[in-house]
């Protein structure tokens, strides 16, 4: 991991890492752009109209847009889902997201903001369309399912009203105040999270332990020039998210391979190669101080999941994870500060701290995209060459990505623990790629 020593002789802290049930720190739920207060279901917002001369015509062809359909313009992904529409058709304001961790299905409307869908009339055919203009393939497509519509602060519902002559999921969608079934659509656009491994193992090596097969099949390393530098986390079979500082020198896509499926380095010798088509940076990232620290690779071929090689899921708006939460860092990096990278696959676990804890021991270093885990005492950590790797939890029986490992102070040392960008604070950012470069 590429861990930033801040100057060597700058203060060493100390800090009695608390293990609250509190969340890690109270989110915004549902898209940033808008800054809701935090509640547990989407804000209602003021009706939108189109206004003719709010939109603004761009070509298809122009770089780093979301087509608006059949429309010859598209949108930039700053404007999609912004409340304003800009298409001339409205339609980067069809949208939808799915929250929290049973994978509740939101809808937009134009007059009443984020509300769930009710599961009356859902089929198939809808579950696809909605996966598609999440960001996912159609052909990743897992399943569609209900929850209770009890379990949702909400009065005001959309449901689908098949009478309309439209093929269009969205243009079905109309306000209720009353969801007949008393069910709630819930989606899988992919069929994440998922794992073989049930053994344990007792060999223990410094700070941690050497996985198996199986045990984090979504962990990728990623070669630059025919050595590993970072780690990366597979999301969907075209597409691994990583850290953005891993392309901060090395931003060339066709230099980068990609390999999944493997414990050992020597084995990226019997495995396919996965070249890189695109490099994809978070455009506000801070070199100073690692904030916005994501980026996107996707493939020029698809993983073939097996047994060994399967995606982790995303975490889903307004999903929360605790500081009691027990969470699982992995990669191929230094086994000690100033050590040399490990050969094998490691893996540890290691609890989340409090927000205010990470904030004691970085000081104005630490923003609201980041994170941290570890031990008040340290000796269990991430190190150079683990960068870009995953943090994941278990909720709901699903494996999820919680961080990515980002930076710190040095590896392992007491008082400083390893910050990883909070995943769930980048999930618009995230879906804005998958769309622009299908």
């Amino acid at each position: 991991m590429a861990f930033i020593n801040y100057g060597g002789g700058g203060p060493h802290m100390s800090t009695n890492y608390s293990q609250s049930t509190n969340p890690l720190v109270q989110e915004h739920p549902f898209p940033s752009h808008h800054q809701p207060p935090y509640v547990y279901e989407p804000p209602i917002y003021g009706g939108q109209s189109f206004n003719q001369k709010s939109f603004v015509a761009v070509p298809v062809s122009s770089s780093n847009c979301i087509p608006c359909g059949k429309d010859d313009a598209c949108v930039s992904p700053s404007h999609w889902c912004d409340g304003v529409p800009q298409c001339r058709n409205g339609r980067d304001e069809e949208c939808f997201l799915l929250a929290n961790s049973t994978f509740v299905l939101y809808a937009k409307s134009k007059d009443f903001g984020w509300r769930p869908v009710c599961h009356d009339n859902w089929n198939l055919d809808h579950g696809k369309q909605v996966c598609n203009r999440i960001g996912y393939s159609r052909d990743s497509y897992s399943s569609y399912g209900s929850t209770l519509a009890s379990k949702v602060k909400s009065s005001v519902f959309l449901m689908l009203n098949e009478s309309l002559k439209t093929r269009d999921t969205y243009q079905k969608l109309s306000i209720s105040n009353n969801c007949s079934s008393g069910l709630l659509v819930t989606l899988r656009c992919i069929d994440c999270g998922h794992r073989s491994y049930t053994s344990n193992i007792s060999r223990r090596i410094i700070g941690g332990a050497a996985a198996i097969k199986g045990e984090f099949p979504w962990q990728v390393s990623l070669h630059f020039e025919h050595r590993h530098l970072c780690g990366g986390s597979i999301i969907a079979p075209y597409w691994v998210i990583t850290a953005a500082h891993c392309g901060e020198r090395h931003p060339y896509p066709s230099l980068w391979r990609v390999y999944g499926g493997i414990l050992r380095q020597t084995e990226r010798r019997t495995v396919k190669a996965h070249a890189v088509e695109k490099f994809i940076r978070h455009e506000k990232f801070n070199k100073r101080n690692k904030d916005y620290d994501v980026a996107l690779m996707k493939l020029k071929s698809p993983f073939k999941f097996s047994e060994i090689i399967r995606p982790v899921c995303l975490p889903n708006y307004g999903q929360g994870f605790q500081t009691a939460d027990e969470c699982w860092i992995s990669g191929w990096g230094d086994l000690v500060e100033g050590g040399t990278p490990s050969q094998n696959l490691q893996r540890t676990s290691l609890p989340l701290i409090t927000y205010r804890d990470c904030r004691t021991a970085y000081y104005e270093f630490l923003t609201s995209r980041m994170l941290c885990a570890g031990f008040e005492e340290g000796g269990v950590d991430a190190c150079q060459g683990d960068s870009g790797g995953p943090l994941v939890t278990t909720q709901e029986s699903l494996w999820w990505l919680v961080g990515i490992t980002s930076w710190g102070f040095g590896c392992a040392r007491p008082g400083k623990p390893g910050v990883y960008s909070r995943v769930v604070k980048l999930l618009d950012w995230i879906y804005l790629q998958l769309k622009v470069h299908r």
